[in-house]
């Protein structure tokens, strides 16, 4: 069940920072404050992620992959994010 939870943020917050950057993209037509927007949405969710996948588990090694997975997510729906600006700018 925590691997459904941990995935899940990760789907969670893909999803929600997409959502958030195209409806910005769309009232606004400020692409950058879209973009920061939904960086700020991805790393909130994450974060907060990180801190429940520390408190959680037990297993340091497992603590650490968890986090880097995080970590990593963040980088990855930041790009994303950063695509689907461009894309839809143009």
């Amino acid at each position: 069940m925590k691997l459904v939870v941990f995935w899940g943020l990760i789907l969670l917050s893909l999803f929600g920072s997409l959502l958030l950057c195209w409806n910005n993209l769309k009232n606004d037509k400020k692409p950058l404050k879209a973009i920061i927007n939904a960086i700020i949405v991805n790393i909130v969710i994450l974060g907060l992620g990180s801190i429940w996948w520390f408190i959680t588990e037990s297993d340091g090694i497992s603590q650490g992959i968890g986090i880097m997975i995080y970590l990593g997510s963040i980088v990855g729906i930041s790009l994303i994010d950063t695509v689907v600006i461009y894309i839809g700018k143009n």
